[in-house]
């Protein structure tokens, strides 16, 4: 059942892929994968006239670019389009839309929108290509492998902002606010709230470390004071 979600719209899910009915045409679990994750109606374009969603664009579009290079991503692997009804959903080509009400909504919490923005990327539409050679599996192995890739997109989103030097309590409160139904093909909020929590400290620590051992390299590589690639 679709319900309205904050800064949204109508959706059934929280934020991350469109997952969409199992078809029986598959003949691989690579095919099956893409009719799960890609296989929805994608949200509409929309294009903005406001001065506010702009700013929001032109800074998300700087992060997608640290994002990429963070995960080992080129930063032309993604892009960005304003969308309507969605918080925000990647494509099999790597383009993420990102809702206009929810940009608009969560504009003074940045942790919220990088976090969503990390988690989108942590899908890696294209590494799904790896599952293109294996045979079918059924529905409830199915719903378990979209489990699995939820984690690693949820693990990716709390890893990158505590290399990018923010928090990860808003983007768990924000999944806490938008994910309030179970869904075969997510794990119960706790867990995801704690894996975005150990991801964080994870990712803490890494930068803990490089501070205190190549303050110098950590200057130069870090993900915080990323300038780019020019």
């Amino acid at each position: 059942m679709s319900r309205r979600i904050p800064g949204g719209g109508i959706s059934q899910n929280p934020f991350g892929t469109q997952w969409v009915g199992q078809k029986p045409s598959a003949e691989s679990v690579g095919e099956q994968v893409r009719q799960q994750l890609f296989g929805g109606k994608k949200p509409k374009p929309v294009n903005s006239d406001d001065p506010v969603i702009d700013r929001l664009m032109g800074e998300m579009h700087s992060y997608r670019k640290k994002l990429a290079r963070l995960i080992g991503d080129k930063e032309n692997d993604y892009d960005l389009q304003l969308a309507q009804g969605t918080i925000a959903m990647i494509d099999d080509d790597g383009l993420i839309y990102l809702g206009a009400d929810f940009l608009s909504t969560h504009a003074k919490s940045r942790a919220i929108r990088i976090g969503v923005l990390a988690h989108e990327i942590g899908h890696r539409p294209k590494r799904w290509r790896e599952y293109l050679q294996q045979p079918p599996v059924t529905k409830s192995e199915m719903e378990e492998l979209c489990r699995f890739e939820e984690t690693r997109a949820d693990w990716f989103s709390g890893y990158a902002l505590a290399q990018l030097g923010m928090t990860f309590e808003p983007l768990c409160d924000f999944l806490r606010e938008v994910q309030t139904q179970p869904h075969p093909e997510y794990f119960p909020v706790e867990l995801r709230q704690d894996t975005i929590r150990e991801a964080f400290e994870s990712g803490r620590r890494k930068v803990s470390n490089m501070e205190k051992f190549f303050p110098n390299m950590m200057r130069a590589q870090g993900a915080k004071g990323d300038l780019g690639t020019g």
